[in-house]
């Protein structure tokens, strides 16, 4: 056998960049996922359990009111009735469903009292779905109504207190303050304050919320087919309700999930329903799916609802000073899981600008409304739209444009990475030459002759009634959250200063791989995806990582029982987090192959080289598919590996104070120069976006066509959050918009021409220089749309104050100015 000189093995970028090969990473390779969804061979929910029963729930029409007596006989007596479960059974054998604030003790069917419209009070099983939806009329249930409270300031007022047991309906607040709060207003020119609404919207995903459960009663298991979001990190909603162990519940999610946003984090409802109806039936599958009016009216699925106080010190020559958020997130009937929206807000606080003196100050109220669940942005979207209204009313008030105030605020590059007052850190970017950038933009293509900011255009236009205007503003994305954190409220504020690096607890990425016999490559992705295009990205990442090509690597997901505990797909995570994975198991695995090449040669390890998928000593070469057949029976497998990447804050000293003090940490930044170009007709109130500019930054970008993706479908929700989406309730508590007809989505007659220019500022933070990406969009359109709106009606002195942007709303502010 020939010797080889020993080796010392190259990183794959730096042997692709020697051999002069191109990288998959970085390409705008097609999504793998596409060609089983374009041709119906994607499988949901829906396709699961043709053989299941079917589970219908009978909901409340009343928004408060005790719940007397429920007769369900006729329904247990009809003969195609297979199971009838009340509030009242499920405490004898079940629990209640966990919280998001400690001593609130909800069930997954209300037992005593209802408080949303929409809330279950009984499930039904039968073997069809139109028969147990029949058999919900033959239950009777007896109701004592009581008043409803719908408006967060008589929430606050306790009129009257929803929860007794619980004495308030203000179950959680807390006010931060960073600098010299008191001084910089005190010493400020001028002071600025103004009240902002942001309405009740939320994600409306394709597929609704669905499950098919199965009790085994041989092992005393559930095995639960469903579309939750995060399955790993909220599987404790299903099995502490169910009262079993977490080993004993497996939750797994299918490859394909019609969207989610954020909103199917919070269905752990139906999962648990199901799984008890399959227990109480000796096994038999259950089945329930969500159809469009409980998931609108009742669905868990309804996000953020705010009214904001802030203020703004200022001084003549437009730099800010001081700023003060006082804002009030109606929650509904139960604060769930994403109580701590409220406080993703701190890892942006001021936005792109360089402000040290800030007071935060949020309360979350109980009203009678379907209880809050996370949706795109987790709160930063309502804090940046109140944000850039204070900018502009700033702006107005000492006579400066806008843009010029902002730009003279921007964080300089020189800074980066920046401490925000609120200690979590910004990591790279150039903000005034992006704003720069997108001002020169619309100048070139808008400001010209013939142009849709013609200066004669937009004079004949307002002539006619019309206002056009367009307001440049840079809003951020803070990416990669941790997890410490998010448990905020659930702990001893008071201890918080006294906590030390080593009880800072952070969930890792898992990703695992094997070798299989053809020489292919399967990886396991712990965590669960609902549109993102995962699987591509790992795909992408792992065919750099081990020199394959992308078709010889398949790749699968785990439920919950085989996956560890992790963060998942949220918080615009995946990106870093499955780059940062999928590197440390590339070189775990080449390391492995080459081990198991030395063994077989009997020679050292570093004698031995990897390469294209195989390894190489002297001539000799074993490829994938011998070093799988070399591998096969050993009882430590070299073939099958897994590797957890740490969350990559944790290596940066500068994020000590945001892990120990439990205040939100995201280490990424991208940024977005947006500059959407408005039209308003006076006459009716009506805002047409004519065209959306946007220069936008998030690092690396590991596929291009996924984040330009990622982008137009950000906006386009963002659209929807400034003009058109709100789910409204009478002052009875009853919901006003459980159709399509009343809660209006953005559709192609709204969602404008996009003319995207993307950049990239890799992050110092992270293993390939990516950025957190999902949530984009979202956070950035509705106030870059507002403030556009801001401009084209500043003339009048009409101020975007309330959120979505109504036709009505924006008119009667008109005629206000006007009478």
């Amino acid at each position: 056998m020939a010797q080889a000189e020993p080796t010392t093995e190259a990183s794959p970028e730096a042997e692709a960049e020697a051999e002069g090969r191109e990288r998959f990473t970085g390409q705008g390779m097609s999504r793998v996922e596409d060609h089983r969804i374009l041709t119906g061979d994607a499988k949901y929910i829906h396709d699961l359990g043709e053989d299941a029963r079917q589970m219908a729930l009978l909901r409340t029409t009343h928004a408060h009111a005790d719940i007397v007596s429920i007769d369900a006989s006729a329904a247990r007596q009809h003969p195609e009735c297979e199971l009838v479960l009340t509030g009242t059974d499920l405490q004898e054998q079940y629990h209640p469903m966990p919280s998001g604030l400690p001593g609130f003790e909800e069930w997954s069917l209300a037992a005593d009292r209802v408080r949303f419209v929409g809330e279950p009070v009984a499930a039904v099983v039968a073997t069809d779905r139109y028969v147990a939806e029949d058999l919900l009329d033959l239950i009777t249930v007896d109701y004592e109504t009581l008043p409803a409270v719908t408006d967060a300031a008589d929430a606050v007022a306790e009129e009257p207190v929803i929860h007794e047991d619980i004495g308030t309906n203000v179950p959680d607040g807390e006010e931060f303050r960073f600098g010299d709060v008191d001084g910089a207003f005190a010493d400020a020119d001028t002071v600025v304050e103004s009240h902002y609404s942001w309405g009740r919207i939320s994600g409306v995903p394709l597929e609704t919320a669905g499950v098919v459960a199965e009790w085994d009663e041989a092992d005393d298991e559930f095995h639960i087919d469903c579309n939750i979001q995060l399955h790993t990190l909220v599987d404790d909603t299903v099995y502490e309700t169910l009262g079993y162990a977490p080993e004993d519940v497996h939750l797994e999610v299918p490859a394909d999930v019609g969207g989610s946003f954020g909103t199917k984090i919070a269905i752990h409802r139906y999962c648990c329903l199901a799984a008890m109806a399959s227990q109480q039936l000796g096994g038999k599958p259950v089945k329930f799916v969500e159809d469009r009016i409980e998931n609108l009216q009742g669905g868990d699925m309804h996000s953020t609802q705010r009214e904001y106080d802030v203020r703004v010190a200022v001084d003549d020559d437009g730099t800010v000073r001081g700023l003060d958020f006082d804002f009030v997130d109606d929650f509904g009937a139960w604060p769930r899981y994403p109580v701590n929206q409220v406080l993703k807000p701190l890892a942006c606080l001021t936005g792109a600008y360089d402000v040290q003196d800030v007071r935060y100050d949020y309360d979350i109220v109980i009203t009678n409304k379907t209880a809050q669940t996370a949706y795109r942005g987790f709160g930063v979207p309502p804090h940046f739209y109140a944000l850039e209204m204070a900018m502009d009313e700033a702006a107005t008030a000492v006579g400066m444009d806008p843009t010029e105030l902002r730009r003279r605020n921007l964080i300089e590059p020189d800074q980066m990475p920046y401490e925000l007052a609120s200690h979590n850190l910004y990591d790279s970017g150039d903000y005034p030459a992006a704003l720069d950038r997108i001002e020169s933009i619309i100048d070139d293509e808008e400001r010209q002759p013939g142009g849709l900011l013609d200066p004669e255009i937009v004079e004949e236009r307002r002539e006619d009634g019309y206002y056009r205007g367009v307001s440049s503003t840079l809003l951020i994305e803070p990416g990669v959250s941790g997890s410490d954190w998010t448990d905020r409220q659930r702990s001893d504020r008071d201890e918080l200063p006294d906590r030390e690096m080593d009880e800072v607890a952070e969930l890792p990425e898992h990703l695992r791989a094997e070798l299989r016999e053809d020489g292919s490559v399967t990886a396991f992705l712990a965590t669960d995806s609902s549109g993102q295009g995962h699987q591509t990205i790992v795909t992408q990442l792992l065919a750099d990582e081990l020199e394959l090509l992308p078709s010889d690597i398949e790749v699968a997901y785990l439920d919950s029982v085989a996956a560890p505990t992790e963060y998942g797909s949220a918080a615009s995570r995946m990106a870093v987090m499955l780059s940062g994975a999928a590197q440390g198991l590339g070189e775990q695995l080449r390391a492995n192959c080459r081990e198991l090449g030395a063994n077989h040669w009997g020679v050292e390890m570093e004698e031995v080289r990897y390469r294209d998928g195989g390894v190489e000593y002297g001539d000799e070469r074993l490829s994938f598919a011998e070093l799988a057949e070399l591998d096969s029976g050993r009882q430590r497998r070299l073939t099958s590996v897994s590797y957890d990447y740490d969350h990559p804050a944790l290596e940066e000293p500068a994020f000590e104070h945001a892990f120990t003090g439990k205040y939100p940490v995201y280490p990424t930044a991208a940024f977005a120069a947006n500059a959407p170009i408005v039209e308003v007709d006076a006459a009716t109130g009506t805002v047409e976006i004519l065209k959306f500019y946007s220069v936008r930054d998030c690092g690396t970008q590991l596929n291009p066509t996924i984040v330009e993706g990622q982008a137009h479908g950000g906006i386009a929700q963002g659209v929807g959050a400034a003009l058109l989406e709100e789910f409204g309730y009478a002052d009875s508590g009853q919901p006003q918009a459980v159709t399509f007809f009343d809660y209006l989505l953005p559709s192609t007659k709204n969602v404008p021409e996009m003319d995207l220019y993307h950049q990239e500022t890799p992050s110092p933070f992270t293993a390939t220089g990516a950025k957190g990406t999902g949530e984009g969009g979202m956070i950035d359109a509705p106030a870059s749309i507002s403030s556009s709106i801001n401009a084209a009606l500043a003339a009048v002195g009409v101020v975007a104050d309330r959120v979505p942007n109504a036709p009505n709303r924006l008119r009667e502010r008109i005629r206000e100015q006007q009478e």
